[in-house]
């Protein structure tokens, strides 16, 4: 049946409220990194959306988000800490530093930590008994820290405040002990309810550059909870001293995406060769996603 020509109108309205900002700064005699300075942030937003087209709404096909605009009315609220670094900045290779030159500095964030909660005014407000509200989010913690180069911790967390469980915690970390060595680790943890089963899973890389022309690359991923490797690759990269041409090798090690008689494993090769500026020929899986990680640098 043909609907009637309808519109709709909507409007939002948000504001947030930032600080007051506590800060202080440490001086730590350090000639590499002589102050730190400790920030407190805390912030509350407000978001409203008014339910102004409910008279129009049961004429809608729902197909994604955008045809469910549901009233809102919500309060948000974060308390953020952060570290920032004053670093010597750091010669280029061969580069010395000149009589009578003063020394260079450069400020980063080296830490940050935040907590965050919504609630819901309208749930908050509602005529439902008070045992049947769920006003309050997840409570929610991330950390991300860069204390140095070769350094890398982080972390998120959320706490379920109605059922009194820890839903989610997710922990990653990198170290680079050497220029040509490179560690990481993850590990997920999850959990829907207080009464299911968890769900934890793991990854680690490990990526060693043998020397200027030859890299290492070796990865897992692990099920926890089940007690299996669900995945497993390894690279070897050569790129040839001329730069002009370079090949690498790939093997995919894991539990088959097309299970027939279940606990099936796949094994896959891969080879690819670039000649720089002409392009490259690829043998195996084309467009193969792989598991490895990388170490940017912050410098």
């Amino acid at each position: 049946k043909r609907q009637d020509f309808f519109t709709r109108e909507s409007f939002d309205v948000s504001a947030s409220l930032e600080g007051p900002r506590f800060e202080k700064i440490f001086e730590l005699k350090n000639k590499y990194v002589p102050k730190i300075k400790h920030l407190i942030e805390p912030r509350i937003s407000y978001n409203f959306i008014p339910d102004i087209d409910e008279k129009d709404r049961g004429k809608i096909k729902v197909f994604d988000g955008i045809d469910t605009v549901n009233r809102q009315s919500s309060l948000t609220y974060s308390l953020t800490q952060r570290l920032l670094q004053k670093e010597l900045e750091e010669k280029k290779p061969g580069e010395k530093k000149k009589p009578g030159e003063e020394d260079n500095f450069n400020t980063r964030e080296a830490l940050r930590f935040d907590i965050s909660q919504t609630v819901d005014l309208i749930e908050a407000t509602g005529a439902e008994s008070s045992e049947n509200k769920r006003p309050f989010s997840d409570l929610r913690f991330d950390l991300d820290s860069r204390l140095h180069d070769n350094l890398m911790l982080n972390f998120d967390a959320t706490y379920d405040v109605h059922e009194g469980f820890l839903k989610s915690f997710n922990t990653e970390a990198g170290v680079k002990p050497l220029d040509a060595l490179y560690l990481y680790f993850t590990r997920r943890f999850s959990k829907s309810s207080a009464i299911a089963d968890s769900s934890t899973f793991i990854l680690g890389t490990v990526d060693w550059t043998i020397n200027k022309n030859w890299k290492m690359q070796a990865s897992t991923r692990y099920n926890e909870t089940e007690d299996k490797f669900q995945e497993n690759n390894f690279s070897l990269l050569y790129d040839n001293p001329c730069k002009c041409w370079g090949f690498n090798f790939d093997m995919v090690e894991r539990e088959s995406l097309v299970q027939v008689l279940g606990n099936e494993r796949e094994t896959k090769f891969l080879l690819g060769i670039t000649l720089r500026g002409i392009g490259s020929l690829k043998k195996g899986n084309i467009g193969e996603d792989l598991i490895h990680r990388k170490f940017e640098s912050i410098r």
